[in-house]
């Protein structure tokens, strides 16, 4: 789990510099009208790069504490808010 927790970590922050550009370019979602949609689109743009380093201190401190499982599982959690922002993307012709 040590290095499961290892990789899943550098991963997230190889994923943080693509998260950043889209949270900065995320006001551009407004261009069409502001929506239920794109106030939905807009929070979960902007809360990944946040949520990524929210879980990146965490996790990094559960790994040095030797809490591999812990800090494995926290690590993921921005995964959810990837595939938030791909439904939101895919079904957003459906929301008004």
């Amino acid at each position: 789990m040590k290095t499961c927790s290892l990789i899943v970590n550098i991963i997230m922050l190889i994923i943080l510099i693509p998260a950043a550009f889209g949270a900065m370019m995320s006001p551009f979602v407004f261009d069409s009208g502001a929506t239920r949609r794109t106030w939905l689109i807009f929070g979960t743009l902007v809360a990944l790069p946040i949520l990524i380093i929210c879980t990146q201190i965490i996790s990094w401190i559960a790994y040095v504490r030797q809490n591999y499982d812990f800090a494995f599982k926290i690590g993921l959690v921005p995964v959810l808010d990837i595939l938030m922002i791909i439904f939101l993307f895919t079904v957003s012709s459906d929301l008004k």
